[in-house]
C-alpha cells in the first residue's frame, strides 16, 4: 500500500499577505496555497516545514492524517481566551498538550494507532472540527475532556488516576465534538459511561446580544485604545486585543458546570462502567435485531400468503418473463419462482408447485441461461434439490 499523508492548515482570523504566501511556497512547490489555507498530499516524501512553527506564525487550525493511523489536530486561539490552569488538568502525554507564544495559545490532540484497514479520507475534517475553536473560546471544555478520554482508550493513563473536571453537556455533544470523538477514535461505550456524570449544558445566550452588552460596557479609555490602533492601521493588533478581552469576559460569565473534584471517578471505575454499558448495549442491539428479524419474517409471510391467493396469475407472469429472452427477464423469473416455492411450502401446496415447475423447466429446456439461474437458486425438482417437495 502506498504512503499517504495529508496536511491542511487554515488561517481563520486573518488572511495571509503576499510575503507570507511566498514563504509558504518556499516550503512546498506542490501545495495548494491561498490567502487562508495551505493544503498538500504526500504519497512519497514528506513535508519540509514544522507544523508547530507554522501554527505559531500563520495559522489557526491544522489537520494531519496519515494512512498508518496517525492523526493530529491543532487549534490556535488568542492568549487568555482559554483558562490555561484548567487546560493543564486535561493534558495527557502524547495525546493532548498545549503551548503558548506571546499572543497565542496552541492546543493539539494526537492519535497514533494502527490503521483499521479502511481507506483513509482526510478531506472534510477541517470543516467539521474548526467550530471547536469558538466552543473553547466560549468556555466549553468538552473537547478537552474528549482528548483526555482518548488517552484512556489509548492506554496512556493508569487505572488509579482520576478524571479531570467533568464539563457540562457531554451527553449531548455538538457536531464538532462528535467529529472529534470520531477523529480520535474515542470508544463509544467509554464516552457514554463518562457522560453519565455530566450535568446538562446551560442554555446558550444569543451571541449578538452578548456582544452588544459587552460593547456597551467597554470603558471609554479602552475603546479609545482600539480606535487609535485602527487609525494607525494596526487592524490585526486591534482585532486580537478585542477578541482576547471579549473572550476573558465570556470566561468570567459562562459557567462550565464541572463536577466537584471529590466526585471525580478513577479510570478503573470508568472502564468498569464502560464494560457494563457495552454489555447492556449489545443486549439491546441483539433484542433489536431479533425484533427486526421477526418483523421481516411476518412481512414475508404476509407477502407469501397473498402470493398464494392467485398462483395462476403469478405462474403466467413467470412464463411471460421467460419469453422476454433477456437477462433481466430471467432474473425476475427466478426471483418470482423462489417466492412461489416458499408460498407453496407455507400453504401446503408443494406437490402442485413441483408439477408446475417440471412443466416450466421442460418448456424452456434449451434456455441454458434461465436454467442455470434456477439451478443456482435451488429451484429444481430433483430429490436433492431445495424445492423437491
Amino acid at each position: 500500500m502506498s504512503e499517504y499523508q495529508y496536511y491542511e492548515f487554515l488561517a481563520a482570523d486573518r488572511p495571509l499577505d503576499r510575503s507570507e504566501i511566498g514563504a509558504l511556497r518556499a516550503l512546498s512547490s506542490r501545495a495548494e496555497i491561498t490567502p487562508t489555507s495551505f493544503t498538500n498530499v504526500y504519497n512519497f516524501g514528506d513535508f519540509k516545514g514544522s507544523p508547530a512553527k507554522l501554527m505559531e506564525k500563520y495559522f489557526d487550525a491544522h489537520i494531519y492524517v496519515a494512512n498508518w493511523g496517525t492523526r493530529h489536530l491543532m487549534l490556535r486561539l488568542p492568549r487568555g481566551s482559554v483558562d490555561e490552569d484548567a487546560l493543564a488538568s486535561y493534558v495527557v502525554d502524547e495525546v493532548l498538550d498545549f503551548w503558548t507564544t506571546d499572543e497565542h495559545l496552541i492546543i493539539q490532540w494526537l492519535r497514533n494507532e494502527e490503521p483499521d484497514g479502511d481507506w483513509v479520507e482526510a478531506e472534510g475534517w477541517m470543516a467539521q472540527l474548526l467550530p471547536l475553536r469558538e466552543e473553547l473560546r466560549r468556555g466549553d471544555y468538552r473537547a478537552l475532556y474528549l482528548g483526555w478520554l482518548y488517552g484512556v482508550c489509548a492506554g496512556n493513563i493508569t487505572d488509579d488516576e482520576t478524571e479531570p473536571p467533568m464539563p457540562a453537556g457531554l451527553r449531548s455533544p455538538t457536531g464538532a465534538q462528535q467529529a472529534l470523538a470520531e477523529f480520535l477514535g474515542v470508544d463509544e461505550d467509554l464516552l457514554a459511561a463518562a457522560a453519565l456524570a455530566s450535568p446538562s449544558a446551560p442554555a446558550s445566550a444569543d451571541s449578538e446580544n452578548e456582544m452588544a452588552q459587552w460593547v456597551s460596557g467597554i470603558p471609554t479609555d479602552e475603546a479609545k485604545e482600539y480606535l487609535v490602533l485602527l487609525l494607525q492601521g494596526k487592524t490585526q493588533q486591534a482585532e486580537a486585543q478585542i477578541q482576547r478581552r471579549y473572550a476573558l469576559s465570556l470566561r468570567a460569565s459562562v459557567s462550565t458546570q464541572t463536577v466537584p473534584p471529590q466526585e471525580s471517578r478513577s479510570v478503573a471505575k470508568l472502564r468498569d462502567l464502560a464494560e457494563q454499558g457495552r454489555t447492556e448495549r449489545r443486549e439491546r442491539e441483539k433484542k433489536q435485531r431479533e425484533r427486526e428479524l421477526a418483523k421481516r419474517r411476518q412481512e414475508r409471510e404476509r407477502y407469501l400468503t397473498k402470493l398464494a391467493e392467485d398462483f395462476e396469475q403469478h405462474w403466467k407472469k413467470v412464463f411471460d418473463l421467460a419469453e422476454q429472452k433477456t437477462s433481466s427477464g430471467y432474473d425476475r423469473a427466478r426471483d418470482l419462482l423462489v417466492d412461489l416455492s416458499e408460498a407453496a411450502s407455507l400453504t401446503k401446496r408443494g406437490a402442485e408447485f413441483v408439477k408446475r415447475l417440471s412443466q416450466f423447466r421442460a418448456t424452456y429446456a434449451r434456455r441454458s441461461g434461465l436454467l442455470e439461474r434456477l439451478n443456482k437458486a435451488g429451484i429444481t425438482t430433483s430429490p436433492g434439490g431445495e424445492n423437491a417437495m
